[in-house]
């Protein structure tokens, strides 16, 4: 009882606090909080890069019907927030380069430092194309803007995911030779399941030329150059692959409905309580001005009964109020020597049978223990339980143990 009263003075005051301010609703680009190891992917795909490997400005001209490579991509990464994640992505452009387009053999140096560069694509002694390319390993700070303007969807399919790089490449033709890499990107992603997906990168990586003549004339190294990679291919999502949104406007608003009803039923159950051990009261006091009648002949003592409650799932008397209630009743038990009944009972809305009869048990012991230790004897005291039943209304008080004297 003292629990209930507790959790219903907490209630009120939130309740309270509800009425006088305005509700607030959950926003759109709020989720929970996911685990480290939620809303991983991996990437595997195809990638082609083109460059100006002649020095030429005809971009359209010279580098794309000779500047292109091919190569193999894959990635791993994960989103931190539904805007914000990081990707390493290990890039290789190899030989297979060279049986598609004979010209892109510029990721493969000049291994010989007197050696000329043939635009021709003639594969000699100076291009080392069978060497194995290069490699590329960058880390990219990914930015989802779909998420970020839009809100968050787990349903949306499309997102656009702009990124910043850096990172490093090798010439594998050189055996001293690491570049720094910096870039910019975007990528686009089509979501086609809860773990399987597609995805297209677009970016411009700048590096140095060191390790990769054939850019200009030969031995034209140490300055910057830029190229430009498209990726594609297949993304699949690691264990939980989604944020878990936050509650809806209305689910929020039903919630806080459910939380009014609940507590006027709880106030209601309170005042029941209230007003029958008021009653109970009332007719105890009236006890001691009754006369008692042929004792040593064992007659009835005429006597109200007196309730103790519990809560759910408990044989602790909690209520002071309670306590003060036993004082009475052996006060009067000592007094003219009558017996006591302790009755315990537990509602039947709630538990097992075979539960409930164990909650009656000890609901009539403990009462009937805190007689013993306000004087009353032992052998004076019977105790009955009878488990689950529906005797009052509303349900959760018939969870007590009933004392009357006989």
């Amino acid at each position: 009882m003292k629990k209930l009263m507790i959790a219903l003075a907490f209630i009120g005051l939130g309740t309270a606090a509800n009425a006088q301010t305005e509700i607030e609703t959950p926003s759109k680009y709020t989720v929970a909080t996911n685990s480290f190891w939620s809303n991983w992917f991996v990437q595997v795909g195809a990638d082609m890069t083109l460059q100006n490997p002649y020095g030429s400005y005809d971009f359209f001209g010279d580098a794309f019907p000779n500047g292109k490579s091919f190569g193999v991509d894959v990635a791993v990464g994960k989103w931190f927030t539904p805007g914000l994640g990081l990707r390493l992505k290990a890039n290789w452009e190899n030989g297979l380069s060279f049986l598609i387009n004979r010209h892109a053999n510029w990721f493969a140096a000049n291994t010989n430092e007197g050696g000329t560069f043939s635009p021709t694509g003639a594969v000699g002694e100076n291009h080392q194309a069978h060497k194995g390319g290069y490699g590329m390993l960058v880390g990219d700070v990914m930015f989802n803007l779909s998420n970020m303007l839009c809100g968050y969807s787990d349903t949306r399919v499309w997102n656009f995911i702009p990124f910043l790089r850096a990172g490093i490449n090798k010439n594998f033709a050189k055996h001293d030779n690491i570049n720094p890499v910096l870039g910019v990107g975007i990528e686009n992603t089509w979501r086609l399941s809860q773990h399987f997906g597609l995805y297209l990168d677009l970016a411009y990586n700048m590096t140095t030329t060191m390790g990769f003549v054939g850019q200009g004339t030969s031995g034209q190294n140490g300055t910057a150059h830029g190229y430009l990679g498209a990726d594609l291919g297949v993304q699949f999502y690691l264990g939980k692959a989604t944020f878990s949104k936050a509650v809806s406007i209305d689910a929020y608003n039903a919630l806080a409905a459910q939380s009014e009803e609940a507590l006027a039923k709880l106030r209601a159950d309170l005042d029941r309580e209230r007003a029958e051990n008021a009653r109970l009261r009332a007719e105890l006091a009236k006890k001691p001005n009754e006369t008692v009648k042929n004792l040593d002949n064992s007659n009835v003592v005429a006597n109200a009964a007196t309730s103790v409650f519990f809560d759910i799932n408990s044989t602790k008397i909690n209520s002071q109020k309670d306590l003060v209630n036993l004082e009475s009743v052996a006060s009067v038990a000592k007094n003219t020597g009558a017996n006591v009944v302790v009755t315990g009972s537990a509602d039947s809305q709630t538990g097992s049978d075979a539960w409930n009869q164990t909650l009656s048990e000890g609901r009539a012991q403990a009462v009937a223990d805190e007689l013993v230790n306000l004087g009353v004897s032992k052998d004076k005291i019977t105790t009955v339980a009878k488990g689950g039943v529906n005797e009052v209304t509303p349900y959760p008080l018939n969870r007590r143990a009933v004392v009357e004297l006989k």
